[in-house]
């Protein structure tokens, strides 16, 4: 009789770092075994299919209940879409309203989470107020699981301070963990979006943020860390501009990281010309031209961009600002990445899948390797669909890429040997997924 609980077997193995014919065994909750010739109580013919870790979106937004600035997929409705599309891990945000203290607003955003979550799920402390007394909360917080604090440069009522932002970072690099910041300039956004509303040209609206204003936020946000000791991710980098500065700095030895969002890759600030279209992607940073999303591009494929992730985040409403990409975004990698050759089958994975682990200190996920949690998607490359908000799982009617034709596609999920989805039916119900303590080793 087979130790192994599950064998996937004929399948191609995508790691980050190779590409072989091998058989995954799973025992209880982890992987057992990768070779030939494996044997298990249950096995799942993998022939014809890619085996890969499962994916981890690290920057989503489940519903969070607060008068404004409500997301409409709830922990069940968005983490189901998740599994359906290859994601079995997430980091959502405890975003902590001003007048509350810190660990109060973490309980009660993992209170909204715990027993209704389909997958493994973190989160990023969202730090509010430019209050010396919520900074030092931070450290409480970040002993509680959660290594990465986000700070904002811009939007009125999350903007903070440089002197608050070098105060943040202090306390995080003192826990080892790491910074998260919307590196824009607050106060140029808010001056050239109050420009825009008297000209009412609408068309406009990726010029309330210069890319050269951004890259001189990214800088400032890199030289505060440097000058803190801290750790760095840049969220949603649009522009060459801030590749430049990302760049500089690690070429100075810096700890620095940077994001991609998958609607930044595929879309282009002439969206805004569509009445129709234009209003979901209203928020900043704006959809850009040709020529940074090219330089995009090759940063993910040089390695100066660390991950992919998707800001999902979507509204019933559609005049409001709000992406949904949490289940198209591996498909979308394999078909305008992979299949157009801007990426290879390893860079992939690396992009959704080892590299979000790795930088969001989960430990165990993102790999395909003895020990490490059976977090498992075989993915069809010739599964192909066209992109409807019907055909998907988001609890809003329409969709980011409504209409898109895409190549290749999660053919089963399993998380922690578990498996959620297979063959676009779904066999496991919300609660399966659980709070994930992060840290960096």
């Amino acid at each position: 009789m087979s130790d192994h609980d599950l064998v996937i077997r004929g399948g191609r193995v995508v790691t980050a770092g190779a590409v072989v014919d091998a058989d995954v065994a799973v025992r209880g909750e982890r992987i057992s075994a990768i070779g030939r010739g494996l044997h298990g109580r249950r096995q799942i013919d993998a022939d014809g299919l890619l085996v890969i870790p499962g994916a981890v979106d690290g920057h989503v937004h489940m519903r969070t209940e607060r008068p404004l600035h409500v997301y409409d997929d709830t922990f069940e409705t968005g983490t189901i879409a998740a599994a359906h599309g290859g994601v079995t891990a997430i980091v959502d945000q405890a975003q902590v309203e001003p007048g509350t203290p810190l660990m109060e607003g973490l309980r009660r955003r993992c209170a909204e989470g715990d027993g209704h979550s389909l997958v493994d799920y973190g989160l990023h402390l969202n730090l509010r107020e430019p209050s010396l007394e919520r900074v030092a909360e931070i450290a409480a917080v970040m002993d509680e699981g959660c290594p990465t604090v986000k700070l904002f440069m811009s939007y009125p009522d999350y903007q903070l301070p440089d002197d608050i932002l070098l105060r943040a970072m202090q306390q995080v690099a003192g826990r080892s963990g790491m910074a998260v910041v919307h590196a824009e300039n607050g106060a140029v956004v808010a001056e050239l979006s109050r420009e825009l509303a008297e000209s009412g040209d609408i068309a406009g609206f990726a010029g309330i943020s210069p890319p050269a204003m951004e890259g001189e936020a990214a800088g400032r946000a890199l030289a505060l860390a440097g000058l803190a000791g801290c750790r760095l991710l840049i969220f949603h980098v649009t522009t060459a501009d801030a590749l430049a500065a990302l760049r500089r700095a690690r070429d100075g030895g810096q700890p620095a990281f940077g994001e991609a969002l998958l609607h930044h890759l595929l879309i282009g600030d002439e969206v805004y010309a569509d009445p129709e279209r234009a209003p979901q992607f209203r928020g900043t940073p704006p959809l850009r031209d040709r020529s940074h999303r090219e330089a995009l591009w090759q940063a993910l494929a040089d390695g100066t961009l660390d991950v992919v992730s998707t800001d999902h985040g979507p509204r019933r409403d559609r005049s409001l600002p709000g992406t949904s990409g949490i289940e198209v975004r591996l498909p979308l990698m394999y078909d305008r990445g992979v299949r157009d050759g801007r990426i290879d089958l390893t860079r992939w994975v690396e992009l959704c899948c080892t590299g979000p682990a790795r930088l969001h200190g989960l430990a165990g996920k993102g790999r395909l390797a003895p020990g490490c949690d059976a977090d498992i998607v075989l993915f069809d490359p010739s599964d192909e669909r066209r992109l409807t908000a019907s055909g998907l799982h988001s609890a809003i009617d329409h969709g980011t890429y409504e209409g898109e034709r895409v190549r290749g596609w999660p053919a089963v999920t399993i998380s922690r040997g578990a498996v959620l989805v297979e063959r676009r039916r779904l066999l496991a119900e919300p609660g399966h997924g659980r709070f994930l303590r992060r840290r960096y080793l």
